[in-house]
């Protein structure tokens, strides 16, 4: 069993889009489904800096830094009889070459090599991401906001906030393609902030091939800071019946 790994989120940005609930369900390896919230499926992009990673014990001298990023869905799994909400994640990517080389291996999660650009102000944020393929480049520029806005299919603040909360197990297809692993993030504290965001580009959310046109929006933007963390690998994972279509 692997050990407790603990460290800092520097910085987690959130970005979501509603889309067509249908056509995410044909992305998702059965016995997954969808999480709808106001009748859309609400996927995105994870954008995360880890600082001090390290086994739970040791000093935060001795953990290591990355910027990282995951392609999601909010869904639901069975589990021990009962159903409970959690992410699926399509692609990871990182610019931590020992997290390249031992994801899916060493540890759950197969993470993609990537090019991490980041402009930091603290108010204000510009990223750009080239993965290896380009399958899943983004590029954004954001700034935060003192209150929520009402474009976004989550009505209140407390509602969005309390739908990413409760999706702290994120569970992926292992390396060898037919089953699945998973990781809990759980947060030592819980604390958001809304964003304004102007995305320039997401190649795997605006690929035609996936999403065909109108079938997804881009919804809102969050962003976390400063906040401790531990990693916890997850045992009780459901049985893949079906592979996705999607690497």
């Amino acid at each position: 069993m692997l050990p407790v790994v603990k460290g800092l989120i520097a910085r987690r940005a959130l970005l979501n889009f509603r889309a067509d609930p249908d056509i995410v369900q044909k992305l998702l390896p059965k016995p997954f489904t969808v999480d709808t919230h106001q009748g859309f499926a609400i996927v995105g992009i994870c954008l995360i800096r880890l600082e001090e990673l390290r086994p739970k014990g040791l000093p935060a001298q001795f953990g290591i830094a990355s910027e990282n990023m995951a392609h999601r869905v909010a869904v639901r799994y069975p589990v021990n009889g009962e159903v409970r909400p959690g992410v699926f994640i399509w692609r990871r990517e990182t610019d931590q070459k020992l997290v390249q080389k031992f994801g899916g291996r060493l540890f759950p999660g197969v993470h993609h090599a990537a090019q991490f650009s980041v402009r930091d102000s603290g108010d204000e944020i510009e990223m750009e991401v080239k993965s290896c393929d380009g399958n899943t480049d983004v590029c954004f520029a954001a700034s935060s906001l003192a209150k929520w806005q009402n474009t976004s299919v989550f009505h209140t603040f407390e509602d969005v906030s309390e739908f990413f909360r409760q999706g702290d197990c994120g569970f992926s297809s292992a390396l060898n393609g037919d089953s699945i692993e998973g990781m809990q993030l759980k947060t030592l504290q819980w604390s958001l902030t809304p964003l304004a965001v102007q995305l320039k580009t997401s190649s795997f959310y605006f690929d035609p091939s996936r999403f065909p046109a109108a079938s997804i929006e881009f919804d809102c933007g969050l962003i976390m800071r400063r906040v401790s963390h531990e990693w916890h690998e997850i045992k009780e994972t459901p049985e893949m019946q079906a592979a996705s279509i999607l690497v």
